[in-house]
């Protein structure tokens, strides 16, 4: 499909599909997906692609992405930690959204620690920590302790006050700002 593109891609939306390893190798190795500003992958089981073909794809696309949004991808902890190191070569990147993947809080400051020295990036929204949720299964959750989310949130806050970051906008899927 992109070999019939007469220029380069600039949005890539590709929601609740079943990705393969190969397409996401397809997409990395195609000069028509380098110039890519905005990736959303929402809903795609990319568990198996990290670590490979998506650290691959992010690092092709590093000096245009803007807005990346791996939203409910089955992403662990040690899956996105894999992804940091191409993150933070996306110097450009504005946006970030990882929410509704089961990350704890430890994941989630190692995550903004990370990403701190991204000038650009504005705007995060991260996913409820594993610790103030009980899951029904491995990617559905129930009760919400949202005075400790609350807690957590305030945490992340003044970490990111602490590291001169605090005008970032910081959410997460329950919108508690």
């Amino acid at each position: 499909m992109l070999s019939g593109l007469q220029k380069p891609l600039e949005t890539l939306v590709i929601n609740g599909c079943r990705l393969t390893e190969n397409d996401i190798s397809y997409l990395s190795q195609s000069v028509r997906a380098t110039h890519l500003k905005e990736v959303v992958l929402c809903g795609n089981n990319l568990s198996q692609m990290v670590p490979g073909p998506l650290e691959v794809l992010l690092g092709e696309v590093s000096g245009t992405l803007q807005h990346l949004n791996l939203r409910s991808c089955r992403l662990k902890e040690a899956q996105l930690r894999a992804l940091l190191p191409a993150l933070r070569c996306c110097f450009r990147l504005h946006a970030l959204v990882f929410c509704d993947n089961v990350i704890s809080t430890s994941g989630i400051v190692n995550v903004l620690q990370h990403l701190v020295g991204l000038k650009e990036l504005k705007r995060v929204q991260y996913p409820v920590p594993a610790e103030c949720v009980v899951y029904l299964d491995a990617y559905r959750w129930g009760n919400l302790n949202r005075v400790e989310l609350a807690r957590v949130h305030a945490k992340l806050r003044e970490m990111l006050q602490a590291l001169q970051r605090a005008h970032m906008e910081l959410t997460n899927s329950t919108s508690v700002a």
